[in-house]
């Protein structure tokens, strides 16, 4: 089902704003492209705790690899190797808390120098409304405009006007904007 333009009135040139980013068969030039692209995703985390996250992943699997060759000894167990899987785990879930703390800790800087700094969004839950208001956009490639069919984003959302290729990032996130301050949306 396509949507009705809101500008020349025809649905037989509108697609979706992400399929048309991604047709092969019309594609769409750079310029464009880059302007009707969701914005990025907030960063999240950091390099330590990502580092963190990796040394809990392979100390998890040499835990799993000590167990394996324990279970194939049967009970004839050696102490030492006993207290090697305890150390491995031990360093597996300090390792792994350890890069949780911190992740979190830096996503909350990270949110605190955006918002200081006026960029919004500055939460990934900010950007999940900026992407959902992107997913359910539309262009039509005849006018060359981009809009919202009513109901897009929700029973009672009215139907947007067409938009400039231009203005669609600026009027994407203060959609998304009111839409925060509004609780979100609902369907």
């Amino acid at each position: 089902m396509a949507a009705v333009c809101p500008s020349c009135s025809l649905a037989d040139r509108t697609v979706p704003v992400p399929t048309a980013l991604q047709d092969r068969d019309s594609p769409l030039d750079r310029p464009t492209c880059r302007l009707l692209d969701v914005p990025p995703e907030p960063a999240r985390g950091s390099r330590i705790s990502t580092l963190l996250l990796l040394a809990a992943l392979l100390s998890a699997l040499q835990v799993l690899r000590s167990l394996v060759v324990l279970a194939r000894t049967g009970s004839a167990a050696v102490p030492r190797e006993l207290v090697f899987v305890g150390v491995a785990a031990a360093v597996t879930v300090l390792s792994y808390w350890a890069s949780s703390a911190l992740r979190r800790t830096a996503d909350g800087r990270a949110e605190r120098r955006r918002a200081a700094a006026g960029h919004w969004p500055v939460s990934y839950g900010q950007w999940r409304l900026v992407h959902q208001v992107w997913r359910a956009s539309w262009l039509c490639r005849g006018c060359r405009a981009v809009f919202l069919p009513a109901g897009a984003l929700g029973p009672d959302f009215t139907a947007s006007g067409p938009l400039s290729f231009e203005h669609f990032g600026t009027w994407l996130t203060g959609t998304a904007r009111q839409a925060d301050l509004a609780g979100g949306f609902h369907r």
